[in-house]
């Protein structure tokens, strides 16, 4: 996990990148990716979260930003080409995404929930996209082994997962068979890890949501042992409630404390546009037990402008 102050930045920079990679939009919420997550991931899963790209797509932020995200991640050719080569629309395809990673990020799965699209389908768009971006040599060949796709590319292959027939699993990081079997068969052992637990507290229906955990340094003396938190998008405001979980309750009130005063120190900034001043003056900061709790309910149109600014620096 991450320390309490980057916890909201991070759920922020999760978001657009994943925008950005897996071209989505949605049409429902993640019950159905989040259904499938739950049954097939690995108890060593250590951080989750989710997107709903149904309720993004109302918003401000989205309008405002999803054409920056496009073109700061070279995506808009991707978009582009599934339209006219595939006739498929990815922001009608796609439905909604669980994202999963092991510690370290070093194994990793999105559950991507598909609407109007088969394996058959997908597995003939990914055959003529490749060929058609490739050398004129390249040839392409696709194999289904019950439920697991083979994209064979010359030498290198990669492998998706069918949960069912409007559900792929897509590795993020490791390509191989083994890895994409691993985050399919987890068969309910991912509800008995603490992760899986501290879900059983998150607002699964919010608009982003997550929880992970880890044994960070916050600082010396102060460890982190994981967090979770939704954020929600409702009249114009977005509702943040983010919490940290430290190693006992006296370490959560000295990252409290620490988090409070980094907090004071850059609202006094005479340098910070007024955006951002707004959004930090809507920050609280407290401790229940071991954890420190963030809320915050900030007018969006702040927050477009706040994000505009981030990704002008990524």
């Amino acid at each position: 996990m991450v320390p309490a102050m980057r916890i909201a930045g991070c759920l922020v920079a999760v978001t657009t990148v994943t925008l950005a990679l897996v071209a989505l939009d949605a049409r429902a919420d993640t019950a159905k990716a989040w259904s499938a997550a739950k049954a097939g991931l690995p108890g060593d899963a250590k951080v989750v979260f989710a997107i709903d790209l149904a309720a993004l797509q109302k918003t401000q932020v989205f309008a405002a930003l999803w054409p920056k995200v496009l073109e700061k991640f070279d995506a808009t050719n991707v978009m582009d080409a599934m339209k006219a080569d595939c006739k498929i629309d990815p922001l009608v395809a796609v439905q909604g995404a669980v994202i999963a990673m092991s510690d370290g990020q070093r194994e990793g799965a999105a559950y991507v929930t598909l609407a109007g699209v088969d394996k058959a389908r997908l597995s003939a768009c990914l055959q003529r996209g490749m060929e058609k971006n490739g050398d004129k040599d390249t040839k392409v060949v696709i194999k289904q082994d019950g439920n697991i796709t083979q994209v064979t590319n010359g030498k290198d292959s990669m492998f998706l997962g069918w949960v069912s027939k409007d559900v792929v699993v897509v590795p993020l990081t490791t390509r191989d068979r083994a890895t994409v079997v691993k985050w399919m068969a987890g068969k309910g052992a991912f509800g008995k890890s603490g992760v899986g637990k501290t879900l059983a507290k998150v607002n699964t229906s919010a608009a982003l949501w997550g929880a992970g955990e880890g044994n960070d340094e916050f600082q010396p003396g102060v460890t982190v042992k994981g967090g979770y938190g939704s954020v929600l998008f409702a009249k114009g405001n977005v509702d943040a409630n983010l919490h940290a979980q430290a190693a006992n309750a006296a370490q959560a009130k000295t990252m409290a404390d620490s988090t409070q005063k980094q907090l004071d120190g850059v609202r006094t900034n005479p340098l910070l546009p007024s955006s951002i001043a707004g959004m930090l003056n809507a920050v609280t900061v407290a401790t229940v037990n071991d954890e420190v709790v963030i809320k915050a309910i900030v007018v969006e149109k702040d927050l477009v402008g706040a994000l505009a600014l981030a990704l002008g620096t990524l």
